[in-house]
């Protein structure tokens, strides 16, 4: 198909103008979080922490939000979890065998590593893993604030096996 001078130049501008209406649209970079946003993001990272550590479901369903989604690194739940009553669900049933035979507290001893926290507005992004002795545990929460609160959206569990040479 042979274009015209004219339709070329109707081509172009249409596409000039899809460029600048997507990058208009698209997501800023990560800011900096404030101070007041970084202790708050952080202190949702530690009660999560802790809530996994001691297994307490309660502090533990609090963290997320009505409609949030996680990913469990487990078998055999390789599904989404669509909301938060599922979520806590799962977790009851793992956090009961997480405490089964075991004195506590302090049950997994999770400590994360390298944690990273990108800020899009009011939406955060926080990465971090843990690392065991045949697996690195890669984790992932977007949080959402809500009412001057952040809640955790989603969840992203995974494993990432390491070689025992």
């Amino acid at each position: 198909m042979r274009l015209t001078a004219a339709k070329a130049g109707v081509a172009a501008l249409v596409m000039g103008a899809a460029l600048t209406v997507a990058a208009a649209a698209a997501p800023s970079a990560a800011s900096e979080p404030s101070k007041a946003d970084e202790a708050s993001i952080q202190a949702v990272v530690d009660t999560f922490m802790e809530a996994l550590d001691t297994a307490g479901i309660e502090k533990f369903s609090a963290l997320f939000a009505p409609d949030a989604t996680a990913f469990f690194p487990l078998a055999p739940l390789y599904t989404r979890l669509e909301n938060k009553d599922q979520i806590t669900k799962v977790f009851t049933v793992f956090f009961a065998g997480v405490r089964k035979g075991k004195t506590g507290p302090r049950y997994m001893n999770l400590v994360p590593e390298g944690q990273k926290v990108q800020l899009y507005g009011d939406t955060a992004v926080v990465t971090f893993h843990f690392e065991g002795p045949d697996l690195i545990a890669r984790r992932t929460l977007v949080l959402r604030r809500e009412g001057g609160n952040w809640l955790i959206v989603h969840m992203h569990a995974s494993g990432l096996e390491v070689s025992k040479e």
